[in-house]
């Protein structure tokens, strides 16, 4: 399998969980790629290196593809190009665009995300 990490506020929202995580999936064969919006290769690669994150592939953002694909679909268009089967993802707008046979798991935010209407959708 290919499993995407999302950066900022999935892994920084628990580095030690997806240090785990990320190595127990390497471990298992399948390969972990970082899907981020930073820009700056050098410093993303230093954070992952810095919390443990194992990772076979980073991919970062320019402003010109972000813009050509749409802010909220980016990250779905890398999902598609490289056969992304798994993604962690904090951004439930860009998941919204994640193709779906892509399990995606949400990083919630009590803060951000309103748990509270998804519940009274399912009543």
């Amino acid at each position: 399998m290919v499993i995407a990490l999302d950066i900022d506020d999935t892994i920084t929202r628990n580095p030690e969980f997806f240090a785990c995580l990320s190595a127990g999936f390497a471990a298992m064969g399948h390969r972990v790629v970082v899907i981020t919006f930073r820009e700056k290769r050098d410093e993303v690669i230093a954070d992952l290196r810095g919390w443990g994150i194992v990772h076979h592939e980073v991919i970062c953002a320019t402003t010109e593809a972000v813009l050509t694909a749409g802010v909220e679909q980016w990250k779905a268009a890398v999902c598609r190009r490289i056969g992304v089967d798994v993604i962690f993802e904090d951004d439930a707008a860009s998941l919204r665009h994640v193709d779906p046979s892509v399990t995606a798991f949400l990083t919630v935010h009590h803060d951000r995300h309103d748990l509270a209407a998804v519940q009274r959708q399912r009543q």
